[in-house]
């Protein structure tokens, strides 16, 4: 086999024009590669990693299991005593009640009349833009569809923004706050 000597990188290589000559196979046994040693060492490395990571997990559940009975949202900066944190005192927050009745049938009001009143459609729909569930409205199934199309034709027509609070009712409700002085004093 021929053989040529390259003087860049000083060594010697074999001749490309060489019939005889084959290139090797790549080896495949990682053993090999890594070392048995080495890659035992790894294997313990990342068992070791997983079993602190599944501790780690452990202890943040059993740190948030109070959060799982506490049904009050609270928000940051509310006060609240330790009595707020009771069963007894959770069991007044745990549900929220439906209105008993439907609204609409009450006023005798057709919801697909009222795309136009987006003051009264913002209550039937989330910060975020998305209609309420019947669960939360307490309206009838005829009526719960007809507010969607209501709300759906309102956000199509351009009366109302498809994914926040109107800005009169988002305004409203800062003038609001300001006068009860929900906001510190500047």
């Amino acid at each position: 086999m021929a053989r040529y000597h390259n003087p860049e990188r000083n060594t010697v290589i074999p001749d490309p024009t060489d019939k005889t000559y084959k290139c090797q196979e790549p080896s495949t046994n990682f053993s090999e590669i890594l070392g048995n040693q080495n890659r035992s060492a790894r294997i313990r490395a990342v068992t070791r990693d997983r079993s602190k990571f599944k501790e780690e997990q452990r202890v943040q559940q059993e740190g948030r299991a109070m959060e799982r009975f506490a049904y009050r949202p609270f928000q940051p900066g509310d006060i609240y005593s330790p009595h707020d944190l009771s069963p007894a005192e959770q069991k007044k927050w745990k549900r929220t009640q439906a209105p008993a009745t439907d609204v609409f049938d009450a006023l005798n009001l057709n919801p697909l009349d009222q795309y136009k009143n987006f003051s009264m459609m913002t209550e039937y729909m989330t910060h975020m833009g998305r209609i309420k569930h019947r669960n939360v409205t307490g309206l009838r199934a005829v009526n719960q569809r007809k507010l969607g199309k209501a709300i759906r034709r309102a956000v199509g027509l351009g009366l109302m923004p498809s994914v926040h609070g109107h800005p009169e009712i988002l305004a409203q409700t800062v003038r609001y706050k300001l006068e009860r002085g929900f906001y510190g004093k500047e």
